[in-house]
């Protein structure tokens, strides 16, 4: 005769007992040397500009070609599987889906860079600074090229986490909200800082950015839900 726990129903026949449900442990706090070398790599600009005379203007450039070339990465991603290629069909159909998300990416990103650099060329314009003044720095486009060299290599990283499966959708869709929130937090400054503090409003401008650059390393899952998604839930 088999005996049954007091107060536990009886399992059906046939049925495999279930284990226990796991808990995801808790996110571990970054140690105490990744918060230094995330404050370090991120502290380059602003010392460079308060103790090596870098150019406040050229920063915040770059820091808009930065989250320009995060945002493009993803959108080349997105594009590569929404074409269906499949590389394992041979080098063609990997070019197909490259030139495909290629070519989406950059319209995407073209039409997402007006309303994103829009306050850029405001407010370089109330700073005084013209263009040619910005563009003839050599350094400037030392740092756009090394920047499009490294989204290259981010979204290639971005189609194979995205053929991973939800795990990989999640840290995508993770990636594109900090590029979002870090620059609505840099828009924010720029509107209300435009006008009334010139040129140094920039050395405002270049601090945010560098403070929201940390935060998203050291926290990034809380980062990312700075700004809520207000869309409903089966839309996402």
């Amino acid at each position: 005769m088999s005996r049954r726990h007091p107060g536990r129903p009886a399992s059906p026949p046939g049925a495999a007992a279930r284990p226990p449900a796991l808990s995801a442990p808790p996110a571990r706090p970054p140690s105490v040397v990744h918060i230094a070398l995330t404050v370090t790599r991120n502290a380059v600009g602003p010392v460079g500009i308060l103790f090596l005379g870098w150019s406040a203007a050229n920063m915040v450039i770059l820091y808009f070609a930065d989250t320009m070339v995060g945002i493009w990465a993803v959108f080349a991603a997105v594009g590569f599987k929404f074409s269906n290629a499949d590389p394992r069909q041979g080098w063609r159909a990997a070019l197909e889906g490259a030139l495909t998300g290629i070519t989406v990416s950059l319209l995407l990103a073209a039409f997402t860079a007006v309303p994103l650099g829009i306050p850029v060329v405001m407010f370089l314009g109330a700073s005084g600074l013209g263009w040619r003044q910005v563009a003839a720095d050599s350094g400037l486009r030392s740092g756009i090229g090394v920047i499009a060299g490294i989204g290259l290599l981010t979204a290639v990283r971005h189609v194979l986490a995205l053929a991973d499966g939800q795990a990989g959708d999640a840290l995508v869709k993770r990636t594109f909200a900090i590029l979002m929130t870090r620059w609505a937090l840099v828009l924010m400054a720029f509107y209300l800082l435009v006008g009334l503090l010139g040129r140094f409003g920039l050395y405002v401008i270049v601090l945010i950015y560098a403070g929201a650059s940390v935060w998203s390393e050291l926290a990034p899952d809380r980062f990312a839900r700075l700004i809520p998604d207000r869309r409903p839930a089966g839309s996402a």
